[in-house]
């Protein structure tokens, strides 16, 4: 049985588990939705700061608004309809990481995206994905880190 304590498992076993709540992508499917944004980051993050190539590259994906891909044609249709957060430094130093990777898993796409997210970052952003890069390992990766929730306390 797999335990859902990010110390005991590697980190291919963590994207596994990320893979099984993604993912969100915005629109008005996402409501009927089963999948989990907060959590699937979080077993990516914990992957990714270990070093895992795909799972960077899932984050890269995920802050660049393309969480998305594969075989979920109606959910990659509504997040058309819908708007998607996005987070291009963020995005800009996993796709940076995945693409430089070495290591084990696929990650043949994290050349292209690293470049379509490079073309649309601007000065600001870059100097502050320069900065999440010396600390990548402990950089905020989760979902509701590096986007806060935004309580609505009015009804």
């Amino acid at each position: 049985m797999l335990k859902h304590d990010s110390t005991t498992i590697d980190p291919i076993e963590q994207y596994k588990l990320g893979n099984t709540y993604c993912c969100k992508g915005g629109g008005p499917m996402d409501d009927l939705t089963i999948y989990d944004n907060n959590k699937a980051t979080y077993w990516y993050c914990k992957s990714a700061q270990q070093g895992y190539g795909p799972a960077q590259l899932q984050l890269a994906r995920f802050y660049s608004g393309h969480a998305i891909r594969g075989v979920h044609v109606v959910l990659r249709a509504s997040a058309l309809v819908g708007t998607t957060e996005t987070d291009f430094s963020s995005a800009l130093m996993w796709a940076n990481l995945a693409a430089n990777n070495k290591g084990e898993g696929d990650v043949d796409d994290a050349v292209e995206l690293r470049n379509k997210i490079a073309d649309k970052v601007t000065d600001d952003e870059r100097k502050r994905t320069a900065s999440l890069m010396k600390t990548w390992r402990t950089a905020a990766c989760q979902w509701d880190d590096v986007f806060p929730l935004i309580k609505n306390t009015e009804k």
